[in-house]
């Protein structure tokens, strides 16, 4: 069974970018490239393996639905740092997004309003005949475990997770979830839908699937032009990854 490989880049984006915080020596473009070769490392791939680069883009449907959603974040972020910094920082990605696209064989997939979830949503159900391999430290794509298909490589441990009883964690999101800001449980069977539409990753409604699926059904393979990838060294890592 060949193998796809599904990449939570918003997750590693700013995990690249709170590396550049502690150190500002080192790009953190250059160090989200090079986390993501890196885990790349760990699996048997080829230039046949397709792989997906998930990406969140514009404001997220479920804020439709829960303004409360995530709505910490961004104050979050910014106690750190100012906001025009991180439009800096965000302006960077877009540059080198926009590089990569014409460089590299990978996928990058963004539709408007869809979070990476959701694209690795659609990916593990798209993809049942093959292995796919999601990468990221979320806690919510493990409910992506209920499918015998699909694994979860954590970019933390740099180990595949084990996950007895993937549905408990879409029981407890249900309930509450302090990480996406739904602090209150359902009061009413109109709630709870609400809330289940919002963070259940097994299904979406069909407007949010749709799209992706179409996108996934459109992709075209691409070729690999190490010569225009950012950064002289990691063209190098490429070349030692895909052995040529």
């Amino acid at each position: 069974m060949s193998k796809v490989i599904c990449i939570d880049s918003g997750n590693i984006l700013h995990r690249a970018i709170f590396s550049y915080m502690a150190r500002p020596c080192v790009p953190a473009p250059y160090n989200y490239l090079r986390m993501i070769v890196g885990y790349l490392k760990r699996f048997d791939i080829t230039l046949d393996t397709q792989i997906i680069v998930a990406q969140d883009y514009g404001r997220s449907w479920r804020k439709g639905l829960d303004h409360a959603y995530k709505a910490q974040r961004k104050e979050a972020r910014e106690q750190k740092k100012d906001e025009l910094w991180w439009k800096e920082r965000y302006g960077e990605f877009d540059r080198l997004f926009e590089s990569l696209e014409k460089a590299m064989h990978w996928q990058f997939i963004k539709i408007w309003g869809t979070e990476a979830d959701d694209i690795a949503s659609v990916v593990a159900r798209y993809y049942k005949d093959k292995e796919v391999i999601l990468v990221s430290s979320d806690r919510d794509w493990e409910m992506l475990a209920t499918f015998d298909n699909v694994k979860i490589f954590s970019p933390i441990t740099k180990k595949y997770k084990v996950i007895p009883a993937p549905m408990k964690i879409l029981l407890e999101k249900i309930q509450g979830d302090v990480s996406d800001n739904l602090l209150t449980k359902p009061s009413s069977e109109a709630e709870f839908e609400i809330r289940k539409k919002i963070v259940d990753l097994t299904q979406l409604p069909q407007e949010i699937e749709q799209p992706i699926k179409e996108q996934l059904d459109q992709m075209m393979p691409k070729n690999l032009y190490i010569h225009k990838i950012p950064f002289q060294s990691i063209q190098e890592q490429i070349r030692l990854l895909y052995k040529l």
